[in-house]
């Protein structure tokens, strides 16, 4: 039994230490967006990215996606849905550095974000740090 109770303490150590932090602001069309999670594009399931994506309580998805050449595409995505909408395409800085340290084969990143997005109906901006986003 001590071995369990063991094992569950251990393991409730190590998620709480691997939660994303992020500092700074987000809006969306001039609502605040409340990031409750952040994730590193290599975690995202059917294609992977570099960059990030933000989620708030309810299932809203801001997605941060580098480009090979330099710069970003922005994208929101409502709810359960599965294609995101394209905001905008390098209106402003993506910093994105890999940390030596992973979670189930995903490395953390760590950076900062700064946004002023317009487009298809949106208005995104962002003064963001994050770090252990995996």
């Amino acid at each position: 039994m001590r071995t369990i109770v063991a094992a569950v303490a251990v393991l409730g150590v190590a998620l709480l230490a691997c939660k994303s932090e992020t500092t700074g602001t987000v809006t969306v069309n001039g609502a605040p967006f409340e990031v409750k999670q952040c994730r590193s594009g290599q975690a995202n399931t059917g294609a992977t990215f570099s960059g990030i994506s933000l989620f708030d309580d309810k299932g809203n998805q801001i997605r941060f996606a580098g480009k090979p050449e330099g710069g970003f595409r922005l994208f929101h995505f409502a709810p359960g849905q599965p294609l995101g909408t394209l905001v905008g395409e390098d209106c402003g800085t993506l910093v994105i550095n890999q940390t030596n340290t992973q979670i189930n084969g995903v490395y953390n990143v760590e950076g900062s974000v700064s946004a002023n997005c317009t487009g298809s109906g949106f208005t995104i901006i962002a003064a963001l740090n994050y770090a252990a986003c995996h």
